[in-house]
């Protein structure tokens, strides 16, 4: 099996080379064959069977050419001694009629036995080397026997024999030793090949995005989150148009920072082709004296939302437990309040109860809120459309019951049916049903008419959607700007100062991003800015926006 497998495989290229040896071979004797001095030597009137038996082999090499061809190269194991066989009996033919060993015709059968072990399984190159040399041997013993004399010529017909079959052995050794090379190699390099795609892949598909410079700053390698991170979709025209890192000047004063002090934490960096904020890190690389540096980028969001998974995890064990120790006996107040309230009690005593209820209900908003902070699931971010978002949740504030029939205007400046972004859809009705409430109760309070405006905006360069929440209350003033996303801290009395809180944390763990832009201190606004799909979602905000359109 071992040796079935080693000549499976004839080398196309040895094949096509032998078949022109044999054609040119043909004509060359045929053509000496009718040469008036002709180098061949001749024994008695046997010029006619040497130019008879060149033309059976040119007429025979002609069938063989064009019949390999026609098998693409790959002939059977049949096919090819049958071939070697008719080049060792015509060689043989012409060899007898040429004068025998004396001459130079002898050293033919060396090549046809040569590629024997070359194309032949051990077996039949053998059996071509025997045929080879037992003909002449056979021709030899025949004169020595029916007269006298022709000793030398049997010698030299054994010893011709003898190196016929050294010649087969050779060869099939070699053989052997270059395909197992050969195999070895093909197998080497098949694992190299699936070792180098397997590296790629993982290379490439690392969330982390990579880059390799050497001490010229000469970009070598990045992969393509790099380039994502980086505002570009091709890392490979990423490649040629930073082809050193110089040319991404913001990157090299993170480098210098490192390089003096390799423990220090870097700021996060913002590239001006990209609205990803980015988290950046450097390691070395020493091999050969050769000092390589790979630069690490992060998107610091992804890094922030898991820092917020971890927080909400962490409270949602605490708060759940104070849940259950404040909400029991909170309970108990809360009913033991209501039935004292359907007793007659004077106006004190009454006053006295509304206080109980009122503060009662207030902490148990309270504590809803905090567990619904606690008990925020991961978001399934997929590619959403903002106006049926915002549609749904302008309806269930409607449906909230909150405000006497809320007069709320949808400004739309662009075609906003078509705008979307990748966010949790469930996450971001709560978000804006919360903006919307927040804006609502505001202008009912300065104005007696609850108003909201939701207006679209797009940058296009950056492919960023974004919502903008207006209202007509007294705005937030400029000692209170940096405090409203903050927990617990509200304005108003009935209020816990949880929802600002909330709306935020989702937007961020959605990629999104939740501000208050301060004009003045009784104007101003709440916008969301969404993440690019492209660069969030390279792999489905195409298939998500295709549907959407259709």
């Amino acid at each position: 099996m071992q040796e079935a497998s080693q000549h499976n495989h004839v080398p196309s290229r040895l094949l096509k080379f032998y078949s022109s040896y044999r054609l040119f071979l043909s004509v060359l004797l045929l053509w000496l064959g009718h040469l008036d001095s002709s180098p061949i030597y001749f024994d008695g009137s046997n010029s006619g069977l040497f130019s008879i038996t060149a033309a059976v082999y040119l007429a025979a090499s002609l069938i063989i050419l064009p019949l390999f061809q026609l098998l693409h190269w790959r002939p059977g194991e049949t096919l090819l001694f049958a071939a070697l066989l008719v080049d060792v009996v015509a060689i043989n033919l012409m060899l007898f009629s040429s004068g025998g060993m004396a001459g130079y015709m002898g050293y033919l059968l060396m090549v046809t036995v040569a590629a024997s072990g070359t194309f032949l399984k051990t077996r039949l190159a053998l059996s071509i080397a025997a045929i080879a040399s037992f003909i002449p041997v056979s021709i030899a013993m025949s004169e020595f026997l029916l007269s006298d004399g022709g000793q030398a010529e049997v010698v030299r017909s054994g010893v011709f024999g003898i190196l016929l079959f050294a010649t087969a052995v050779i060869f099939i050794y070699l053989t052997k030793r270059l395909t197992l090379v050969q195999k070895l190699a093909e197998s080497e390099s098949r694992a190299a090949t699936r070792l180098q795609h397997i590296n790629d892949l993982v290379f490439n598909k690392m969330l982390t995005g990579i880059i390799v410079f050497d001490s010229d700053f000469r970009i070598e390698q990045l992969n393509e989150r790099a380039s994502l991170l980086l505002g570009s979709s091709d890392n490979q025209k990423l490649l040629a148009r930073h082809d050193s890192l110089e040319q991404v000047a913001e990157l090299l004063p993170y480098y210098h920072d490192w390089k003096a002090n390799p423990q220090r934490q870097l700021p996060t960096f913002l590239s001006k082709n990209s609205d990803i904020p980015l988290q950046i890190s450097f390691s070395e690389i020493r091999s050969n004296r050769v000092v390589d540096t790979i630069l690490f980028l992060e998107d610091a969001r992804t890094l922030s939302q898991h820092a917020q998974q971890l927080k909400n995890s962490s409270l949602g064990a605490l708060t759940s437990s104070i849940a259950h120790e404040i909400r029991n006996p909170l309970g108990a107040i809360s009913h033991a309040a209501q039935l004292l309230q359907e007793s007659e009690l004077d106006q004190a005593d009454q006053q006295l109860l509304d206080v109980v209820l009122r503060h009662s209900s207030r902490m148990d908003n309270l504590v809803r809120d905090i567990l619904q902070l606690s008990r925020q699931e991961a978001p399934q971010i997929s590619v959403t459309n903002i106006y049926d978002n915002c549609m749904l949740s302008k309806t269930q504030v409607e449906e909230s019951n909150l405000f006497n029939h809320p007069q709320i205007e949808v400004e739309i400046n662009r075609s906003a049916q078509s705008v979307n972004a990748p966010f949790d859809s469930g996450q971001l009705q709560q978000v804006l049903v919360n903006l919307i409430s927040n804006a609502l109760r505001h202008s009912e309070k300065k104005t007696g008419q609850p108003w909201v405006a939701i207006r679209f905006d797009y940058q296009t360069d950056m492919n960023l959607a974004m919502v903008k929440i207006y209202d007509r209350g007294d705005g937030v003033s400029e000692a209170n700007k940096n405090k409203i996303f903050e927990p617990f801290f509200t304005t108003e009395k009935q209020g816990v100062g949880l929802g600002l809180y909330i709306a935020r944390e989702l937007c961020e763990i959605n990629f999104a991003t939740l501000s208050y832009v301060y004009k003045s201190s009784s104007e101003g606004y709440f916008k969301i800015v969404f993440s690019d799909p492209a660069k969030l979602l390279p792999r489905n905000a195409e298939n998500e926006q295709n549907r959407s359109d259709h």
